[in-house]
Protein backbone atom coordinates (compact mmCIF):
# COMPACT_ATOMS: atom_id res chain seq x y z
CA UNK A 1 0.00 0.00 0.00
CA UNK A 2 1.58 3.55 -0.82
CA UNK A 3 1.80 6.12 1.76
CA UNK A 4 -0.78 8.53 3.10
CA UNK A 5 -1.70 10.72 5.88
CA UNK A 6 -5.81 10.46 6.08
CA UNK A 7 -7.59 13.93 5.37
CA UNK A 8 -4.82 15.18 2.96
CA UNK A 9 -5.78 16.94 -0.07
CA UNK A 10 -2.53 16.36 -1.78
CA UNK A 11 1.20 15.00 -1.57
CA UNK A 12 2.34 18.47 -0.31
CA UNK A 13 -0.08 18.29 1.89
CA UNK A 14 0.72 15.09 3.29
CA UNK A 15 4.65 15.69 3.54
CA UNK A 16 3.76 18.38 5.54
CA UNK A 17 1.67 16.90 7.74
CA UNK A 18 4.28 14.46 8.34
CA UNK A 19 6.71 16.28 8.77
CA UNK A 20 5.37 19.18 11.30
CA UNK A 21 4.21 15.84 13.62
CA UNK A 22 8.27 14.43 13.49
CA UNK A 23 8.89 18.65 14.21
CA UNK A 24 6.48 18.53 16.62
CA UNK A 25 7.43 15.29 18.86
CA UNK A 26 10.82 15.62 18.04
CA UNK A 27 10.83 19.02 19.98
CA UNK A 28 12.84 19.91 23.12
CA UNK A 29 13.69 15.89 23.22
CA UNK A 30 16.31 15.31 20.36
CA UNK A 31 14.44 12.69 18.75
CA UNK A 32 15.17 11.92 15.09
CA UNK A 33 12.52 9.82 13.90
CA UNK A 34 14.09 6.84 11.26
CA UNK A 35 12.88 7.63 7.51
CA UNK A 36 10.50 4.34 7.83
CA UNK A 37 7.07 4.23 6.80
CA UNK A 38 5.38 2.77 9.23
CA UNK A 39 1.34 1.76 8.24
CA UNK A 40 0.41 -0.78 10.88
CA UNK A 41 1.55 -1.86 14.34
CA UNK A 42 0.77 -4.32 16.35
CA UNK A 43 1.86 -4.61 20.09
CA UNK A 44 1.01 -5.72 23.80
CA UNK A 45 1.04 -3.16 26.96
CA UNK A 46 0.13 -4.19 30.58
CA UNK A 47 -1.05 -7.58 29.11
CA UNK A 48 -3.46 -6.62 26.12
CA UNK A 49 -2.55 -6.76 22.55
CA UNK A 50 -3.20 -3.22 20.68
CA UNK A 51 -3.20 -2.96 17.40
CA UNK A 52 -2.71 0.85 15.21
CA UNK A 53 -3.38 1.15 11.21
CA UNK A 54 -2.99 4.50 9.79
CA UNK A 55 -6.35 5.70 8.13
CA UNK A 56 -8.23 3.10 10.71
CA UNK A 57 -9.23 3.77 14.33
CA UNK A 58 -6.59 2.47 16.95
CA UNK A 59 -7.67 0.02 19.56
CA UNK A 60 -5.41 1.76 22.00
CA UNK A 61 -7.89 4.98 22.12
CA UNK A 62 -10.53 4.82 19.45
CA UNK A 63 -9.25 7.62 17.62
CA UNK A 64 -8.07 7.36 13.50
CA UNK A 65 -4.04 6.87 13.14
CA UNK A 66 -2.96 9.84 11.40
CA UNK A 67 0.73 8.66 11.51
CA UNK A 68 3.21 5.78 13.04
CA UNK A 69 6.73 6.93 13.65
CA UNK A 70 10.07 4.70 14.67
CA UNK A 71 12.29 6.65 17.40
CA UNK A 72 15.86 3.92 16.68
CA UNK A 73 17.75 5.58 19.51
CA UNK A 74 14.97 4.91 22.26
CA UNK A 75 14.13 1.94 20.34
CA UNK A 76 10.18 3.57 20.48
CA UNK A 77 6.96 3.65 18.17
CA UNK A 78 5.37 6.12 18.48
CA UNK A 79 1.37 6.16 17.41
CA UNK A 80 -0.05 9.19 16.41
CA UNK A 81 -3.51 10.28 16.64
CA UNK A 82 -5.65 13.46 16.67
CA UNK A 83 -5.30 13.85 20.52
CA UNK A 84 -2.43 11.89 20.95
CA UNK A 85 0.64 13.60 18.91
CA UNK A 86 -0.96 15.49 15.97
CA UNK A 87 -3.08 18.45 17.73
CA UNK A 88 -2.28 17.90 21.33
CA UNK A 89 0.11 16.01 23.80
CA UNK A 90 2.44 13.46 23.06
CA UNK A 91 2.22 10.40 21.04
CA UNK A 92 0.64 6.72 22.26
CA UNK A 93 4.26 4.76 22.66
CA UNK A 94 5.27 1.23 21.89
CA UNK A 95 8.31 -0.34 23.00
CA UNK A 96 10.29 -2.07 20.28
CA UNK A 97 10.14 -5.31 22.35
CA UNK A 98 6.68 -4.92 22.92
CA UNK A 99 5.92 -4.82 19.27
CA UNK A 100 4.28 -8.29 18.13
CA UNK A 101 4.09 -7.20 14.28
CA UNK A 102 4.29 -4.28 11.90
CA UNK A 103 3.83 -4.14 8.28
CA UNK A 104 5.56 -0.61 6.81
CA UNK A 105 3.76 1.27 3.55
CA UNK A 106 5.37 0.43 -0.38
CA UNK A 107 8.79 1.72 -0.96
CA UNK A 108 8.11 4.81 -3.64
Amino acid sequence: MKFFIPGANSLESEQNVYESIKLNLGKGRGVEFSERRIRMLKWRHDGKQYEAEVGEFTSFNNEPVIAILFDPQRKLYHVCTPNRGVLRDTSVLAGESSVIDFTDFDRE
